[in-house]
């Protein structure tokens, strides 16, 4: 229980964090992270149901947080919600590996999804961190790439 109570204290705070000090991209992600954490605790409780099966619920949540992921990563202009992406589809395929190899260890299935969330939120509160770095020292920092309409690159 003790690995859950700290997991949480990480993710409100990095997420408190990029709420209170970061620019959008960083408030989005943040945004995402406590949404898919409380539809995760939502879950109705299933006493029958365990590790020894993928939780296709946690999958499809999952799968929603993904998507929000990547679509902050193709509009923000930063690096690092590409990375954020790419480590949350690594939680995806875990799911996956799980349903290929159901023999896969229970504790393996658990652990190897919930440690990865780790560097994903150390890369949101370091993303937080270099945008409070760009403002100090330039005086604005641009959240977003500028969308092009289609018809220009035509021209």
């Amino acid at each position: 229980m003790t690995h859950i109570l700290v997991f949480n204290l990480i993710l409100f705070g990095a997420c408190l964090y990029a709420l209170a000090a970061g620019g959008a991209p960083e408030r989005w992600t943040a945004a995402v992270f406590l949404g898919g954490a409380t539809m995760t605790f939502l879950l109705p409780f299933q006493p029958n149901v365990s590790y020894h099966t993928v939780h296709l619920r946690i999958l499809a949540i999952d799968c929603l947080v993904l998507l929000a992921l990547v679509g902050i990563a193709l509009r923000a202009d930063r690096f690092w919600p590409l990375y954020v992406s790419a480590l949350h589809l690594l939680t995806i395929a875990i799911h996956g590996v799980k349903a290929l190899d159901p023999t896969l260890v229970p504790w393996m299935y658990a652990g190897a999804s919930a440690k990865i969330a780790y560097p994903m939120l150390v890369l949101l509160a370091l993303g937080v961190i270099r945008h409070r770095h760009r403002l100090a020292l330039f005086g604005s920092d641009r959240d977003w790439s500028p969308v092009r309409p289609a018809d220009a690159e035509s021209q």
